[in-house]
């Protein structure tokens, strides 16, 4: 699913009108239904409760009065609060705030009310529709909408946005002097940026994504580089599991991971790849540390390649390992390998020796960081999968500006690279180095601990061994990995998990993206489809 600023979803509007002949009323009637069926959803009893739609001069308020409208049809108890007379709105927004007078609606003036006035309504209510300002605010809310959004921001009740909440960019996710704080937002036609970059994406609460009756050659257009990976997207490209299958069906995977006091590391890595789906996963190590790994691991097979007695892989052993690789799909570097000098020299000549995919993480990439022209001189095709620590780094930047900038940052550095960069953090970005990138909407804090990068390369690994490209093994991965961590708090909730914990949910997150539909309502995930 494209994602879009406010300008082009501006555009691609126009052009349903213009170039598909919908008119504007009908896509404003589509939305405030939409904001309708889900307001049915959190309030299925209608005779309870008190709703306030706050409705803004621009269409975003045309929706509201839509809203207002149909629920008052429903049997619900509802106050329609407007920023001014009919004769201050235009265009669609104007007829429907007419439509709303003439049906026996009754609408307060905010302006000219007492902002305590405001403040007493919003405590005695339960539910406040923000339908104020919309995908167009450019500059900082002025009043009297910042005096409406602080009285919502003191109530206790829930909000819910309608499209995104009011004082949002919708193009960078800035807050614009002050916005609304939402439970829901219901963005119509596609995803903003605004709703998935922060600090946006704190204010927007569950995000769900309704369709209005746009045109698919309008929402699907190939000219948007931008991304949101779906459920339904990843159920369709994962792997499938054959009756008629055995080990060898789900392809072999290499792990080089582990050092002296980090064969932990290896271990979350293979178990992860196994979890995955993988048939085979064998965790390569420096030979010395061999039997530790083996007295971890049960599934796993270990293998021991030449050492430098102190527990680190060595480059003198690279011929043996590209050897070995032959056997399998694709190789994982890594996973709590020593950052320095000798991985890094390891790594050139694996890289100037094999063409098998490679997933490169944490030492692996400390130690590419030393010396990133070996991007330009491998052979072998490579998903790296840094933290925005790691990105700095590689970038030679600081961490703060990679996390201002990061769908900028990955973007780039993927083309730079010739890579897939998977870049961690809340809202995963995976690019490629065609400038497409994706956007992951799954994930939580149980995710913010050591070990979870381990088992996220352990997942795409496992993809990539069964034969998934590795575009779709690292964007697949990334969200098969939040979601495990959505599943996992969602159990026992988001505090005092350690990385290992995921492990068990690994399969269920594969089932749940394979068994079932995700464009339906209601289910767990912070982005949904209505459709």
């Amino acid at each position: 699913m494209k994602i879009v600023s406010g300008e082009k979803m501006g555009e691609i509007d126009r052009k349903a009108m213009e170039v598909y002949g919908i008119p504007g009323l009908v896509l404003m009637e589509n939305a405030g239904l939409q904001v309708v069926s889900m307001v049915c959803k959190l309030r299925p009893q209608r005779n309870k409760g008190r709703i306030i739609v706050f409705c803004g001069r621009g269409n975003n308020g045309g929706d509201g009065f839509v809203i207002s409208r149909h629920l008052q049809r429903l049997g619900y108890r509802v106050e329609t609060w407007a920023l001014g007379p009919l004769s201050s709105y235009k265009g669609d927004a104007a007829v429907n705030y007419d439509i709303f007078l003439k049906g026996g609606g009754y609408v307060f003036l905010a302006a000219e009310n007492d902002p305590s006035k405001i403040t007493e309504e919003l405590q005695v209510s339960d539910l406040i529709i923000d339908a104020l300002l919309g995908t167009g605010i450019r500059n900082p809310v002025a009043e009297p909408f910042a005096e409406v959004i602080r009285s919502i921001n003191k109530s206790r009740a829930e909000v819910l946005a309608v499209d995104i909440p009011s004082g949002i960019s919708a193009g960078t996710g800035e807050v614009l002097g002050m916005a609304v704080k939402a439970d829901y937002t219901v963005t119509f036609a596609l995803p903003k940026r605004g709703l998935l970059l922060f600090p946006g994406a704190e204010y927007a609460g569950k995000v769900l994504i309704a369709d209005i009756g746009i045109p698919r050659g309008l929402t699907a257009s190939s000219e948007i580089r931008e991304n949101l990976v779906t459920g339904d997207a990843v159920k369709s490209r994962l792997p499938l599991r054959k009756t008629d299958s055995h080990k060898g069906t789900y392809g072999r995977a290499l792990i080089l991971a582990g050092s002296a006091g980090m064969t932990g590391a290896a271990s979350l890595a293979g178990e992860a790849a196994l979890r995955g789906g993988a048939g085979l996963v064998y965790a390569g190590t420096a030979a010395e540390l061999r039997a530790v790994l083996e007295a971890k691991l049960q599934e796993i097979i270990v293998l021991g390649f030449p050492g430098d007695g102190k527990g680190n892989l060595i480059p003198a052993g690279a011929q043996e390992i590209v050897d070995f690789a032959g056997k399998c799909r694709v190789v994982a570097f890594g996973p709590g390998l020593d950052p320095g000098s000798g991985t890094l020299a390891l790594l050139r000549e694996l890289l100037d020796k094999t063409t098998l995919p490679m997933v490169v993480d944490a030492g692996g990439l400390g130690a590419l960081a030393l010396d990133t022209n070996l991007f330009k001189n491998k052979k072998a095709p490579l998903i790296v999968t840094p933290h925005p620590g790691e990105m700095a780094r590689l970038s030679g930047t600081e961490t703060s500006v990679i996390q201002r900038e990061r769908w900028k940052f990955a973007a780039e550095k993927a083309q730079e690279w010739d890579s897939i960069v998977v870049l961690k953090g809340a809202h995963t970005v995976t690019a490629l180095p065609d400038g497409e990138i994706f956007i992951n909407p799954t994930g939580n804090p149980v995710l913010s601990t050591a070990g979870s990068g381990d088992i996220l390369t352990g997942i795409v690994t496992a993809l990539v061994a069964q034969g998934l490209p590795l575009q779709w093994g690292a964007v697949c991965g990334a969200y098969l990995h939040g979601l495990a961590g959505d599943l996992l708090a969602a159990q026992t909730g988001e505090r005092g998990h350690m990385a290992g914990d995921l492990l068990s949910f690994i399969p269920m997150a594969l089932n749940r993206t394979a068994e079932l539909s995700f464009s339906e309502p209601g289910s767990l995930y912070p982005v949904k489809i209505i459709s």
